[in-house]
């Protein structure tokens, strides 16, 4: 299963953060210099307006996003584990096969005149060895 490397998330993280830093000093620029008070409340004002910003986003992708993002990797893990047991049912069959073809063989060479005996069974033996 691909997912992204702690790399590649931080990197997007960081871009994300920089982008809504990027719009928040825009919209300082454009209506915070009529903030009629000192350096020290412009600094706090615009360190609430971007770390507000980015908590919005991430609440509203968390409310859109969340849910489809979980059923969708929810429903990858459902398909890989039916195909995982589809192939470890095939596998069976096959070592099934095998062992019919070997034990059936064996058992004619040794008594090929005992029509009573199924022929279609598989020997204890075999399946303690598979278990």
């Amino acid at each position: 299963m691909p997912a992204l490397s702690q790399d590649t998330r931080l990197v997007m993280t960081i871009l994300f953060v920089g982008v809504l830093s990027g719009t928040n000093v825009y919209v300082y620029a454009a209506v915070g210099t009529g903030f009629p008070y000192g350096a020290l409340a412009h600094s706090f004002l615009f360190g609430l307006g971007t770390i507000g910003s980015i908590m919005v986003m991430k609440a509203l992708f968390d409310l859109a996003l969340n849910d489809k993002i979980e059923m969708w990797l929810l429903d990858r893990k459902i398909t890989n584990y039916w195909e995982r047991k589809s192939r470890d049912e095939q596998q069976r069959l096959k070592m099934r096969e095998s062992a019919k073809k070997y034990t059936g063989a064996a058992y004619y060479q040794q008594q090929p005149n005992n029509p009573e005996e199924d022929t279609n069974t598989i020997g204890n033996e075999f399946l303690a060895a598979l278990q």
